[in-house]
């Protein structure tokens, strides 16, 4: 499965669309948690929540997404991972990314400091030693950056081009089709009307150059991701919407069953 659950839960928690400005995107103490099955068996569970941080007199936003095997199921696949990431809220554009993942046999530990003033990413591989500055362009983002950014485009606007991420130290380019609407059924809220949304990127992780991996994304305001399935070579793995909270006065807090 490589380091396809962690990928998988940021991306669940943060693909979505609505009008308005980069700080729109980032709502400080909305809370989203996932729950992930493999083969029909609750695997594990992820949760990410969004708060304000102050560093050197600015106030920035700090994505924080953990992700862990269920007791019952460590014997299965273990994952313990924890991901953080810094953001100017102003220009939706990360400063630091911090990652630490553990599935299974596969372990990373990096650090990325961006300095696009500079055009280039200072990576830091703790486990390897690898250090080195990677080129970027001025507005690269990272993988969780960019899908909480996205929130205000349309998924026309998305689709119609090519996007360039910032990957394991690696630049990588990332690509979205447009599929069909249909309803999920959600544990805590009922039938939700979506939008299927495939991605496709020439990386592994976030999503795989094989198999295929589908997104269901909810028409309301504060469009999250629902559903998320990926077909690998084990089998398919399913990620769903339990929980939404924090602030606001949408559907996500006013339609609980």
């Amino acid at each position: 499965m490589k380091e396809l659950l962690t990928f998988l839960f940021a991306a669940a928690t943060c693909l979505s669309v609505h009008a308005g400005g980069f700080e729109e995107c980032f709502i400080p103490g909305e809370v989203s948690e996932y729950k992930v099955s493999w083969m029909g068996i609750p695997l594990a569970w992820s949760k990410t929540t969004t708060d304000t941080i102050n560093e050197n007199g600015r106030e920035l936003v700090r994505i924080r997404m953990e992700s862990q095997t269920y007791a019952a199921y460590t014997h299965i696949y273990p994952v313990d991972d924890v991901t953080e990431v810094v953001v100017d809220p102003a220009t939706a554009l990360p400063l630091r990314l911090d990652l630490t993942i553990n599935e299974g046999s596969r372990h990373k530990s990096h650090l990325t400091t961006f300095r696009h003033d500079q055009h280039v990413a200072i990576f830091q591989d703790r486990i390897t030693k690898d250090f080195r500055e990677v080129p970027i362009d001025s507005d690269t983002k990272d993988v969780v950056t960019f899908l909480y950014s996205i929130r205000n485009q349309t998924w026309e606007t998305l689709a119609a081009k090519k996007h360039k991420l910032f990957v394991d130290g690696e630049m990588h380019e990332l690509g979205i089709e447009l599929g069909e609407e249909d309803d999920v059924k959600l544990p805590s809220y009922g039938k939700v009307p979506c939008i299927a949304i495939e991605p496709v990127a020439q990386f592994n992780g976030l999503f795989l150059r094989q198999g295929k991996i589908t997104f269901w994304v909810s028409k309301q305001n504060r469009r999250m991701v629902t559903c998320v399935q990926a077909k690998i070579p084990v089998g398919k793995i399913t990620v769903k919407l339990q929980d939404v909270s924090g602030p606001g006065d949408d559907f996500w807090i006013n339609n609980k069953q």
